[in-house]
């Protein structure tokens, strides 16, 4: 793990938040997944409260 980070901070670009461990990805897969899942039922309501007069300029 410290390697990891290590080069990470040389490297000097790279993701915000770094995933160590298979643990640590799956947890984070199946939040994100779930977090998703979440999003996607409430599309509907999302777009059925659109301003039917709002131009974007």
């Amino acid at each position: 793990m410290a390697h990891q980070i290590i080069n990470r901070v040389d490297v000097g670009k790279g993701p915000l938040r770094l995933t160590l461990g298979s643990d640590a990805y799956q947890k984070i897969k199946a939040s994100l997944e779930a977090r998703l899942t979440a999003l996607t039922e409430q599309k509907a309501v999302a777009y059925s409260t659109d301003a039917d007069d709002y131009v974007m300029q």
